[in-house]
């Protein structure tokens, strides 16, 4: 006895029953709204990121965009490796006027690149160089300030603002 619910056997016998039509033709409404969507959603994406990418880096964490040129003093102490014109050499011939003078926020965005001034001979091997970076945002917390690529020095925003950065490289 068979069940209503279990299938049952094709006849071999039978012949095949035709197959339903093939959908030859699209229908074009559905590539219009298809297509439709798709615009749409690359415009909402692209609205979205725009909005999330339109902070103004002059004006980091909120500040009110004023901005203020940090100043201060690089002391280059050769330390056996000796100067030349009051530059450095050796080990530290990175070390000349026009080296480059990073300001990074905390999250290590950068701020502000300005460079070495001249430098004036201070002793036997030592080297004293003006450094500048101009319209550094006001506002921060700290300043990391990064000459060459002699690590990044912590400055407090009152001697930033001050011109009292004085940092120091060498023995």
């Amino acid at each position: 006895m068979t069940s209503a619910f279990e299938p049952t056997q094709p006849d071999p016998w039978m012949p095949p029953q035709p197959l339903p039509p093939v959908r030859t033709r699209t229908n074009l409404w559905h590539l219009f709204f298809a297509g439709l969507a798709g615009a749409a959603l690359v415009g909402a994406l692209w609205v979205g990121l725009d909005l999330a990418h339109s902070g103004s880096p002059s004006a980091p964490g909120g500040s009110s965009g004023e901005t203020f040129d940090l100043r201060g003093t690089f002391t280059l102490n050769s330390g056996g490796y000796g100067y030349s014109a009051c530059g450095g050499s050796g080990g530290y011939s990175d070390i000349t006027t026009g080296t480059a003078v990073t300001v990074y926020d905390a999250a290590g965005t950068v701020l502000s690149q300005g460079a070495l001034g001249a430098g004036r001979p201070d002793g036997a091997g030592t080297c004293v160089f003006s450094l500048a970076a101009p319209n550094v945002p006001s506002g921060e917390k700290f300043y990391l300030v990064e000459v060459s690529h002699r690590g990044r020095i912590m400055v407090q925003p009152e001697d930033a603002r001050a011109g009292k950065v004085a940092l120091t490289l060498g023995n």
